[in-house]
């Protein structure tokens, strides 16, 4: 997470800007790091990038709607498909949305599911490539 610090007459007030490192399970996503053999398997990986955009929203809603049990089941479907992707970090992170599910820690639970949708949305986002690629 990246920290700015703003000046004011009252003092110092810290900034932050929750913004993820791209990693190497990202850039595995890329569709121009990828060999023959991996465009054989591209139905399979863009089915999985759809259910995992499909589980983005979804997490979302159950999350506003306070629907802890199938935010939980979200969770763990996003980690199966982080799985099959290669995404460990999101693996890792939807996992640790299923643990604060299970604490009483609500602070750690929304902090938690924001860092899982940021993960998400720009693995989805680096997938998809440029705009001009189109």
């Amino acid at each position: 997470m990246e920290q700015q610090e703003t000046r004011h007459t009252s003092g110092a007030i810290a900034r932050l800007v929750p913004l993820e490192a791209f990693g190497p399970d990202v850039h595995a996503l890329s569709p121009y790091a990828r060999d023959d053999e991996d465009f054989r398997q591209g139905g399979v990986i863009c089915d999985s990038l759809e259910e995992l955009s499909r589980h983005l929203k979804w997490l979302d809603d159950d999350y506003q709607s306070g629907q802890l049990d199938r935010l939980e089941a979200r969770a763990r479907s996003i980690v199966m498909l982080a799985d099959q992707l290669g995404l460990r970090r999101v693996g890792q992170v939807a996992a640790d949305v299923v643990y604060c599910i299970d604490g009483p820690d609500e602070t750690a639970l929304a902090a938690t599911a924001s860092r899982l949708m940021r993960l998400v949305t720009q693995a989805l986002d680096h997938a998809a490539g440029p705009i001009t690629a189109l």
